[in-house]
């Protein structure tokens, strides 16, 4: 009996269908639920110049659980567990899905640290600045909602 067919291996008119890119998207939150962790970014160049969640894309043989864990620690030095992580949203295209989840952080918020290049800073989740990624200015939202209320399974977020 036959394996079932990945995403690599589907044939459509004869074309080969990509793999389809995965990452995480994280929003991790201080203990009284006001203020976020963001990160300045400076790369690719379509988000350059603004601030996102933390995150990344899933390695092979990854899956989105340890991949948030991991780009966690390797942007901000923050150690999280898999089981404090909230599942919110799965946002997806045609090219590429990334599940996004929410944390909230009970340590001190000066543990988190610029590990590379690109800053992380904590901002005030009622005044986040005015070039954060279009869908952070709904996505933080409904991440505090999952947190807060856990009151939806996931949200999902199919682009055009």
């Amino acid at each position: 009996m036959g394996s079932t067919p990945t995403r690599a291996t589907i044939l459509y008119n004869d074309w080969i269908i990509p793999p389809m890119k995965r990452y995480t998207l994280g929003f991790i939150f201080n203990s009284t639920l006001t203020k976020v962790l963001l990160i300045h970014k400076l790369t690719p160049e379509w988000q350059k110049g603004r601030v996102n969640g933390i995150g990344g894309k899933t390695e092979q043989g990854e899956d989105s659980l340890s991949c948030i864990v991991r780009e966690i620690h390797e942007e901000t030095g923050l150690v999280t567990q898999r089981n404090k992580w909230v599942y919110v949203s799965n946002l997806e295209s045609d090219e590429w899905t990334m599940d996004v989840f929410g944390l909230v952080y009970t340590g001190d918020t000066k543990n988190a640290k610029s590990t590379d290049k690109e800053i992380v800073e904590w901002f005030d989740i009622n005044n986040l600045p005015s070039n954060i990624m279009s869908n952070g200015k709904w996505l933080i939202p409904l991440t505090l909602d999952k947190i807060k209320n856990n009151n939806f399974n996931i949200a999902k977020v199919e682009y055009k």
